[in-house]
């Protein structure tokens, strides 16, 4: 559990009161989530997810959420941001921003099957068609992003750590960047941001990563967090070809974006290895922290560079 900001009872019942949601009942911390707090809130209207963004700030809050509505909007399920009274999808409680969602069935996955995996290709591609629509807004640098975690992570770093990471690093500014096409994406989908019942997918959730990039490094990220699993540190091929398959299926990758894929899924390796890298050494003050543990992410690339 991550829980950076307490509210209290009182407080949240003076939040709700700017909302047409019904008046509290109950309120708890959600378990999952890494980066920013969430409650489950039960009203006497329903049930809903309060989250109180730590992540972004509230300037960058427009663009994701706009693309979440807009995602909503082209048929793909998305858990969608509740406007308050004023019309706003966004508010302020305890000078954080603040976001209701209504609480979608299922929950989200521990160990996906191959048929999830296939609906999340088929999901993902539609995401990126949908997002072809809208100007590509808040572009995320990851070349360059991750060179300024590099340097500031890389004294705490062993030997062979500093070579992995060095090599990485370089690879990933050698990729034709500008050259693949672009737009809004999710940027972090992995299991346990998809809600399921069953095989049935209820919605993805948690966009507050969300930026304009290139649409194969979304798919090479979720590649690696649905088809690799850390524990084992094995990389199910057959799942892979299901969620790559469904995903062609929906928007054929060009003959560039096949040539990339493998130094993409690299680069999504060396990105989620560098930011919990960041979060271990570096970590933010809060009531409760979870920290994941950087070498699955070292491990991944570590094979996918074999």
């Amino acid at each position: 559990m991550s829980i950076y900001t307490l509210v209290s009872h009182s407080e949240l019942e003076e939040y709700l009161t700017q909302y047409d949601i019904g008046t509290l009942v109950s309120f708890k911390g959600i378990e999952a989530g890494v980066e920013n707090t969430n409650y489950f809130v039960t009203t006497s209207a329903g049930e809903y997810v309060l989250t109180l963004v730590e992540s972004v700030s509230a300037e960058k809050l427009p663009f994701i959420l706009g693309f979440v509505a807009h995602l909503s909007d082209s048929q793909v399920d998305v858990a969608q941001p509740i406007a308050n009274r004023a019309g706003q999808l966004f508010g302020e409680l305890n000078q954080r921003p603040a976001v209701f969602m209504r609480r979608l069935s299922g929950a989200p996955l521990d160990i996906p099957t191959q048929t999830q995996c296939a609906v999340i290709g088929r999901t993902l591609a539609a995401s990126h068609q949908a997002a072809d629509q809208l100007p590509a807004d808040a572009y995320q640098n990851t070349y360059e992003w991750s060179c300024e975690v590099r340097d500031r992570v890389w004294p705490k770093l062993s030997e062979h750590e500093q070579a992995k990471l060095q090599q990485a690093v370089q690879a990933a500014g050698e990729l034709p960047w500008a050259e693949l096409p672009t737009g809004p994406v999710h940027a972090d989908l992995f299991p346990d941001n998809a809600l399921f019942e069953g095989d049935e997918l209820s919605g993805l959730i948690d966009f507050y990563h969300a930026c304009s990039t290139p649409y194969l490094y979304d798919l090479a990220v979720s590649l690696n967090a649905w088809c690799y699993n850390e524990a084992t540190q094995e990389y199910d091929q057959e799942k892979s070809a299901a969620l790559l398959d469904n995903y062609n299926r929906v928007r054929p990758l060009n003959e560039l974006e096949q040539q990339c894929l493998p130094e993409m899924q690299k680069v999504a390796a060396l990105r989620f290895w560098l930011s919990r890298l960041r979060d271990k050494l570096f970590p933010k003050d809060g009531e409760f922290i979870t920290v994941k543990d950087p070498n699955g992410k070292l491990q991944l690339l570590e094979r996918l560079s074999a």
